[in-house]
């Protein structure tokens, strides 16, 4: 299965993994994309198993739960591997048993001092150097530096 997209001018694109989507949108596609998919789920809920993932996902992505179970299992995240998206402005932390937690570089997310952790352990993965990389990774340090409550 996999998602198809259709752009002005009628170019298309397939997807079989939202991954693959960040690696070509921009941020203004990414946003455009989550004004479409809550317009579709707004009064009926995703059935099919693609369905549910983008809206998971994005859901996720833009408007984070303290009671997801994503945010819940983290002392179960271990061998992490933490990558940028520059061009739509997400970063993206996969471990080796398939968990996923995309989010947006200027927001904060439920993450564990453990989590953060890892991420600076293993280096961000960034196709260039640059600033959205540089200020990523001094809020991650910050926030890992920053007294808890």
């Amino acid at each position: 299965m996999y998602w198809k997209i259709i752009r002005v001018g009628n170019h298309t694109e397939v997807y079989q993994v939202f991954e693959d989507m960040l690696k070509t949108f921009d941020r203004d596609d990414l946003v455009k994309l989550w004004s479409l998919v809550q317009e579709r789920f707004n009064l009926t809920e995703p059935t099919e198993d693609k369905e549910i993932e983008i809206w998971v996902e994005l859901k996720r992505l833009f408007e984070p739960d303290a009671d997801d179970e994503l945010w819940k299992s983290q002392k179960h995240i271990h061998d992490i591997t933490w990558r940028l998206y520059d061009t739509c402005g997400v970063h993206h932390v996969s471990t080796k048993d398939g968990m996923d937690i995309y989010m947006q570089v200027e927001r904060e997310y439920l993450l564990s001092r453990g989590v953060l952790t890892q991420m600076l352990v293993a280096k961000l993965l960034v196709e260039q150097d640059n600033e959205m990389s540089r200020e990523l990774l001094r809020k991650i340090f910050m926030q890992i530096e920053r007294p808890r409550r």
